[in-house]
């Protein structure tokens, strides 16, 4: 009997000493995992370690231009139609502020053809929701200017007088 409890003795400790070793495991695991995810707050975010240095850096520039007052293609010759509207273009080019600036009269040419070539009631024609002279403001820019430099176009202001 003394071999017995000798035995469940030794097996007891065994027990133990797995129980810890696995705890001290679990425990050294689930600091590392929680030091990677919440790192020091001096750190880079959780989710851009995830993300490619590319895509950080590539952010999306807006360069508001000035109001635009075109006359519009008319129904009736008798009156001519007016638009008055404020676009903002962006870009994701860092130096497409420059650009546009330096080329200010080309962009500034592309959205008046492009406004002045429309009905008044072509202005506010829309497919899936977005106005469709948006895309010929961007085409008609881009190709101006000789280079996929707009995104987008935003109509930030928009009055027709008829």
């Amino acid at each position: 009997m003394a071999q017995n409890n000798e035995k469940e003795s030794k097996k007891k400790v065994t027990k133990i000493v797995i129980a810890i070793v696995a705890a001290v495991v679990v425990l050294v695991v689930g600091m590392g995992i929680g030091i990677t995810v919440f790192g020091s707050p001096n750190e880079e975010s959780f989710i851009s370690r995830f993300t490619s240095k590319a895509e950080a850096e590539a952010s999306e520039i807006s360069i508001p231009l000035e109001e635009f007052l075109v006359n519009v293609n008319s129904d009736s010759s008798r009156s001519q139609a007016m638009v008055r509207m404020e676009i903002t273009v962006t870009s994701l080019n860092e130096d497409a502020a420059n650009l546009i600036t330096e080329d200010i009269a080309k962009v500034r040419d592309a959205v008046i053809h492009v406004i002045s070539s429309q009905s008044a009631d072509s202005m506010l024609e829309e497919v899936e929701g977005e106005f469709i002279i948006k895309d010929k403001i961007r085409e008609r820019i881009n190709l101006s200017l000789g280079e996929e430099l707009i995104e987008d176009v935003f109509v930030t202001d928009i009055l027709i007088q008829r």
